[in-house]
């Protein structure tokens, strides 16, 4: 009765081994199968990368580098204009905003006092003349002493010389215009007290102005006179270009800057004293060579700049070196002819050796 008991335990165990053994057998082959088919779908996708992209076709042209600072209009002919001597004004002949010229009659002071003093020490030296004369007339008859000859000379050109110095005196009591310009402020109004200590207006002339700024020492050897500046007037929103016209010669302890000029046009009159400009000097200029937008450079890990360039309509990796950038375009020193068609949108996106589709 053992035995059989014996034999039908060992035979189920037996069945159950082999059944499991199935199962794995059945479980490891369809792993192995489906593996196979990811990895061959997989392969299959990458062969059939297709990427869409946009494109930029480069051409060597001019790379300009500026840096930017700022300056006051300035013009040599803004003069506030005082008076001389200390008297009534009667008159003023103008108004703020004419345009006047040169030497022309701006006020007049009252003058009453040193005309009177003229016009007494005219009769005086004509009297002097007239005595002056007759004892020379005598001197040269030998009638009479030498000494009286040379009193009534000496009288005669004494007051020939008072006299001209109280018609120069005269003329401080009325103001002309020392250049051509607008008269842009009147301060004191007619019946006042002229005071030397008080201006009396306030003469520009706009036709010809300048701008002055302080540059930074660490650019001393990178501009010199004649190098391109756009100059932006912010305030009025007026663009010119120029060039600088001089180089100060001295650098301010202070600040460690030095000076430079420009001449500007104001044909408009736009221009004010004391504007303010925002001057961009270019202190780099090269001619005929590789420029991108910085938008398209890409680095390596190890830091090292590349772009990818359309060949064959695949994708190339082109390792460049750049130089200076400005406004978002980089010059390219080295790796790139100018001539390349670079992938633009879309180039963060692609690997070396992708198919591309142009759009």
């Amino acid at each position: 009765m053992t035995k059989p008991n014996t034999n039908i335990k060992h035979m189920r165990s037996l069945s159950i081994l082999i059944v499991f053994a199935a199962v794995l057998t059945s479980c490891g082959g369809g792993s192995t199968e489906e593996s196979n088919m990811t990895s061959d779908s997989t392969n299959a996708m990458t062969a059939e990368r297709n990427v869409a992209v946009t494109s930029l076709q480069l051409a060597p042209v001019d790379f300009n580098h500026y840096f930017t600072v700022q300056g006051l209009v300035e013009t040599d002919q803004n003069a506030l204009i005082y008076p001389e001597v200390p008297a009534k004004i009667i008159s003023i002949g103008i108004n703020e905003g004419d345009n006047v010229s040169k030497g022309q009659t701006l006020l007049t002071f009252d003058s009453r006092v040193i005309s009177n003093q003229i016009d007494e020490l005219k009769l005086r030296l004509t009297l002097a003349e007239t005595i002056y004369k007759k004892q020379e007339n005598l001197w040269s008859q030998e009638i009479g002493s030498e000494i009286q000859y040379l009193q009534a000379k000496n009288n005669y050109e004494s007051l020939e010389q008072n006299l001209e110095a109280l018609e120069s005196q005269r003329a401080f009591y009325t103001v002309k215009a020392p250049f051509s310009g607008i008269v842009d402020e009147i301060t004191p109004k007619v019946g006042e007290m002229a005071n030397p200590a008080m201006p009396l207006l306030r003469l520009i002339n706009l036709s010809s102005v300048y701008i002055k700024s302080d540059v930074t020492e660490r650019y001393l050897s990178k501009i010199k006179a004649g190098d391109h500046v756009v100059v932006t007037f912010p305030s009025v929103g007026v663009v010119k270009e120029s060039k600088i016209e001089r180089i100060g010669n001295y650098i301010n302890p202070a600040n460690r800057t030095f000076k430079i000029k420009l001449s500007m046009k104001n044909d408009d009159l736009s221009l004010k004293p004391n504007l303010l400009a925002e001057l961009k000097i270019r202190d780099y200029y090269s001619d005929s060579t590789a420029v991108i937008p910085t938008a398209l450079l890409q680095m390596t890990p190890t830091g090292d700049e590349f772009v990818y360039a359309v060949v064959d309509n695949k994708a190339q990796k082109i390792m460049i070196k750049t130089g200076m950038t400005f406004e978002g375009m980089a010059e390219v020193v080295d790796g790139l002819s100018g001539t390349e068609l670079l992938i633009d949108r879309g180039s963060r996106s692609v690997k070396d050796g992708d198919n591309l589709s142009i759009q």
